[in-house]
């Protein structure tokens, strides 16, 4: 099963922009691209689509009162704007996410994370392999202290590298490993993780805040500093600045 999206935008690049970044996912697919909400109704309130992209500014009808206007049962709603004062507005009408354009496709990546994590939590008849998130539940095999461990994602917290080793560390436990944090950055799901940090990799659900350059994380009393190149894409992906 697949998430099926729909784009709704007046402008040409902006369709063109989502088109691209959706086909970049193997578990969506676009089930229609309209420059006027009207034009999408039918295939929307058909039940032929699960997520929609959903521009504001445009000529027929508005984004904002379109949603008013017609419920749109059972399907996600992305605002895509390049005016941030109707993001208020548009949380109190139960979209997911507000997508402030410019957007990167990291940015992107957020929004589809939560469509997911919202249509799983829904019971929905997508499941968790058909999503290629990594499940709560996935583990990772880590090589220490001789033995061979099984790591759930959701666990780890943060891992830091030291020239040749990494440090893991998990919620429950450390682990030292001989492994370098680029091969780590290379294996480890974007969607989950995202480096910090020449020497720190986060687990993304696991941030609780930002306060100058560093991080601060749930379940531990460590602080992660941001590295000078990463601050800009930090502040973008998890905290939407």
């Amino acid at each position: 099963m697949k998430i099926r999206c729909v784009i709704i935008d007046d402008e040409f690049p902006a369709r063109a922009l989502l088109k691209d970044y959706i086909d970049r996912f193997p578990y969506l697919e676009l089930a229609g691209s309209f420059k006027a909400p009207l034009e999408a109704l039918p295939l929307l309130q058909g039940g032929g689509a699960d997520l929609v992209f959903l521009d504001i500014q445009m000529p027929e009808i508005s984004g904002m009162d379109f949603l008013k206007a017609f419920q749109l049962k059972n399907i996600l709603v992305v605002i895509t704007s390049a005016y941030s004062e109707y993001a208020l507005e548009g949380y109190q009408l139960d979209v997911i996410d507000y997508l402030l354009k410019p957007f990167s496709f990291e940015r992107f990546m957020q929004s589809v994370q939560k469509a997911g994590d919202r249509l799983l939590k829904s019971n929905s008849s997508i499941g968790p392999g058909d999503v290629s998130m990594q499940d709560p539940d996935e583990c990772i095999i880590v090589k220490a202290d001789h033995k061979s461990y099984r790591v759930k994602i959701a666990e780890i917290l943060f891992i830091e590298g030291m020239r040749e080793y990494v440090t893991i560390h998990c919620v429950n436990q450390k682990l030292v490993s001989l492994e370098s944090l680029k091969n780590l950055v290379e294996s480890l799901s974007s969607n989950v993780f995202m480096r910090v940090h020449k020497s720190f990799i986060v687990n993304k659900q696991q941030v609780k805040a930002l306060y100058g350059n560093q991080l601060q994380l749930h379940n531990t009393q460590k602080v992660i500093p941001i590295g000078q190149s990463y601050r800009e894409e930090v502040r973008k992906v998890l905290f939407y600045l």
